[in-house]
């Protein structure tokens, strides 16, 4: 859910903040965006500003995060791990205008609320549970119910095919499996994934 309201937000205003892009740029780079792609990715986001002001404000950022520029330490580990749903909870809270953070800690009930609903969880069981889950503070709970609410079909097909083990839908603590997960289940019918289809998904603490 914080990558959807990254993705609303940054359509809607053709910007986000700094920890935003960086939170973004990470999750785009774990799916498996080369830097080539990202950038053009941002550029074509970025739709308001020129080249000339793209390049200088913001190009340099997307490149460092992927290891392409800085420190040889930065450049040897191949720039920076998406986050983890614990680095986004705990770490860079997100101020007035910036669109980073977890929508499940830091959001209001009602924006929360808000939110789900513009993404199709109407049903006031689920978000009944969300609301408990927000007050004992347990957002990892509201999000997998959350995914488990928008996958119900495909999660009980994968179950009753075996086409993914009990372990491969255990509770979800990274922004990049809720996507390899939620495309995994999405194209359960296209074909069996193998290795090569599967979304590139790169994830660290």
């Amino acid at each position: 859910m914080c990558m959807s309201h990254l993705h609303r937000s940054l359509r809607r205003d053709a910007h986000l903040k700094h920890y935003g892009r960086l939170q973004y740029t990470l999750f785009l780079k774990g799916i498996g965006l080369s830097l080539e792609e990202c950038l053009v990715f941002w550029r074509q986001a970025f739709r308001k500003i020129n080249d000339d002001t793209f390049n200088k404000e913001y190009r340099y950022n997307v490149r460092h995060a992927y290891g392409d520029v800085g420190g040889d330490a930065i450049r040897r580990g191949g720039g920076y791990s998406p986050f983890s749903c614990q680095k986004i909870l705990t770490e860079h809270p997100p101020g007035p205008g910036e669109a980073h953070g977890c929508p499940y800690r830091h959001f209001s009930m009602e924006n929360l609320t808000s939110l789900l609903q513009s993404c199709g969880v109407t049903d006031r069981a689920v978000l009944q549970g969300v609301r408990e889950d927000k007050e004992s503070q347990k957002f990892h709970m509201a999000c997998n119910r959350v995914f488990e609410h928008l996958h119900k079909s495909e999660i009980k097909r994968a179950k009753d095919e075996g086409f993914m083990t009990a372990a491969q839908l255990e509770t979800i603590v990274h922004p990049n499996e809720y996507f390899k997960r939620s495309y995994l289940l999405k194209h359960m019918g296209d074909r069996k994934p193998t290795e090569e289809s599967r979304p590139d998904v790169k994830m660290e603490g």
